[in-house]
């Protein structure tokens, strides 16, 4: 994909988000979104996430990108078709908070009652899947620093029927690139929020932009952001870290950079960064929020750690994730 494309392609994705609570996964067919996705997968699934980020988007487009995945390893004679992913609950890192005892997760939207749940489970033998109609739970919106994410928890007891887990590995290396694509447009466009605000506001008869110690803030923001993208491009391509570890590495860094960019922006914006006047705090709760899901990139750091650590106990070599 040339840059004349990716930015035709750009223009429609947020003449598509900019519709706002219409039907994007509609609007997104109607584009031959799929088409462009079956051609560039890596590009595709980039730059529609970090317009998703940009836009503040609720629509569940993780389930797109996840559900293929699982449905692929589902056995064929089950009735109905698989609707909705059941995500781990924050605070459980990639690995399922559904166990034998229980379901608890997250659903990114309200389902009907009738639509069914993919359920990952976790148990002594690794990871399973469940599928039940979302009726059979309890659904209730989840508190966040964000409401407006749309997200749901959804919780009751765990389908005795379950089904190979394999697929949930694949499933959430695709869920951890599309997460770090949508964490680092948010973290754009908070920069960007924060460049208009310092460049516009003036002190000492200059903009505040101008400030030794302000450039350095947005710099920071700037080159963190661009070593997100770089690590998430080199997880599409042929490294010599395992796929999934270097996915997860990729969310990681991106919820890093939207750290960092939050801690910025609003320290350089002042007061009214601090505000709900300023739209700052939408960019700065959302990736907040984001980087819980599938683990934050506190926990996947610390899963990191613990490979290593038992790689090298082991005799070992430690993987490269990116060649330099």
């Amino acid at each position: 994909m040339d840059a004349e494309e990716i930015d035709l392609l750009t223009g429609s994705l947020r003449s598509v988000f900019a519709e706002g609570g219409a039907d994007v996964p509609g609007q997104l067919r109607e584009l031959g979104w799929d088409d462009v996705v079956a051609a560039d997968p890596a590009s595709a699934t980039t730059l529609l996430f970090t317009e998703k980020g940009r836009a503040l988007s609720a629509a569940a487009l993780l389930d797109d990108a996840v559900l293929p995945l699982l449905r692929a390893e589902l056995p064929a004679d089950l009735p109905g078709e698989a609707d909705l992913v059941c995500y781990p609950y924050p605070g459980s890192g990639t690995r399922p908070s559904a166990t034998p005892l229980g379901v608890t997760g997250i659903l990114l939207r309200r389902p009907e009652p009738d639509e069914r749940l993919v359920i990952p489970v976790a148990d002594a033998g690794g990871v399973s899947l469940a599928v039940a109609t979302a009726g059979a739970f309890a659904v209730t919106p989840l508190p966040s620093l964000d409401g407006s994410a749309g997200w749901y928890t959804v919780s009751g007891p765990t389908p005795t029927a379950r089904y190979d887990g394999n697929a949930w590995t694949a499933a959430a290396t695709a869920a951890h690139r599309a997460l770090a694509a949508e964490l680092i447009g948010v973290a754009e466009r908070a920069l960007e929020l924060a460049i208009e605000h310092t460049s516009s506001r003036r002190q000492f008869n200059a903009s505040i932009a101008a400030f030794q110690a302000v450039r350095h803030r947005l710099a920071d923001g700037y080159v963190a952001i661009a070593a997100a993208r770089a690590l998430l491009a080199a997880s599409f391509g042929d490294v010599s870290g395992p796929e999934p570890v270097v996915a997860a590495a990729a969310k990681a860094r991106a919820g890093r950079a939207h750290a960092l960019v939050s801690a910025g922006a609003v320290q350089v914006c002042g007061a009214m960064g601090a505000t709900l006047e300023h739209p700052l705090h939408r960019y700065v709760n959302r990736g907040a929020v984001l980087d819980g899901l599938l683990g934050s990139s506190a926990e996947l750091t610390a899963e990191f750690g613990s490979m290593i650590r038992a790689t090298v106990a082991s005799g070992g070599r430690i993987p490269l994730l990116v060649e330099v």
